[in-house]
């Protein structure tokens, strides 16, 4: 069974497998932001979250690690992870600053429109060559983006540009690990992300644990699996297929964060929210249509 599962997953084409890892991997974001929600709600900051985060991920890979005696992280490139390390801690405090300040659903909504910026990125920093359709999905999803920014009314929050700040970095994220990561173990790239994250949220918060309520310690484990399998799904995705192409898989956030949002939170988002997503996700599925000739 097994063998033949394996050859229908090799047989889809590489960007197919890049999406379906990059909608995993939103399935993890959205389970982790509903996660740390919880917690700041609670009266826990953005950065004692973060730092909470990382150390759960760490004490996990823990036992890897000294399995291994170390192998697993090694690296060949300890610019590459220093360089990961600026854009990972910058992305992680834009997002968990918006999760705390917008719903669910419009945090997620700015956070995703990552896979519009690698678009260009991925044409001046990978050296990709997409088609027109790509860049036709790059200008209706960022109307999608102004349908939900709403800028000039009353209803815009300074929150939303920082989640779309975050969402650039977390776009640059992936340029970093497109170009410099063919040779490095996704156990390395999860650890020494998460160390990144250890040492920075840690100093902001003076390396002191949070005050978790014992009924919120389930979500600890929960938040560890999380936050890992989005690195590893992301490290998978964009060895599979094309950045630019793969990022397509992020509309399925959308599917997530509301349900999520609307689950835990009683969060029902606005009608310019439903507008703006709806013009998102057709933006992205133009993203990842491949022309006769052109699909890989």
């Amino acid at each position: 069974m097994f063998p033949r599962l394996q050859g229908r997953w090799r047989a889809l084409a590489g960007n197919t497998r890049g999406v379906l890892f990059v909608m995993l991997a939103m399935l993890c974001w959205s389970v982790l932001d509903a996660c740390n929600k919880q917690l700041m709600a609670t009266g826990i900051t953005p950065k004692q979250v973060l730092f909470l985060q990382a150390t759960v991920v760490l004490l996990m890979v823990a036992p890897i690690v000294a399995w291994t005696r170390g192998r697993v992280i090694q690296t060949r490139n300890p610019r590459m992870h220093l360089l990961r390390a600026g854009f990972i801690v910058t992305s992680a405090a834009c997002a968990a600053w918006a999760v705390s300040h917008l719903p669910l659903a419009e945090a997620s909504a700015y956070l995703m429109t990552g896979s519009l910026f690698m678009l260009p990125l991925g044409v001046w920093l990978l050296g990709e060559q997409p088609h027109w359709l790509r860049w036709l999905g790059v200008a209706v999803g960022f109307g999608g983006v102004l349908a939900i920014v709403q800028p000039g009314s009353a209803a815009f929050q300074s929150a939303a540009l920082v989640a779309l700040f975050g969402a650039l970095m977390e776009a640059m994220l992936g340029v970093v690990l497109k170009k410099y990561s063919s040779h490095e173990h996704p156990m390395a790239v999860l650890t020494w992300s998460q160390t990144a994250c250890w040492l920075c949220f840690g100093v902001l918060s003076g390396f002191a644990l949070p005050s978790v309520p014992m009924d919120l310690w389930p979500l600890l484990p929960v938040i560890g699996l999380s936050a890992s399998g989005i690195y590893l799904a992301y490290f998978y995705a964009y060895r599979s297929g094309d950045a630019s192409a793969v990022e397509a898989g992020s509309f399925s956030l959308l599917l997530f964060s509301p349900t999520l949002g609307y689950v835990f939170f009683n969060e029902t988002p606005a009608a310019a929210f439903w507008a703006g997503a709806g013009l998102l996700v057709c933006g992205i599925a133009l993203v990842i249509v491949e022309p006769s000739g052109h699909a890989k």
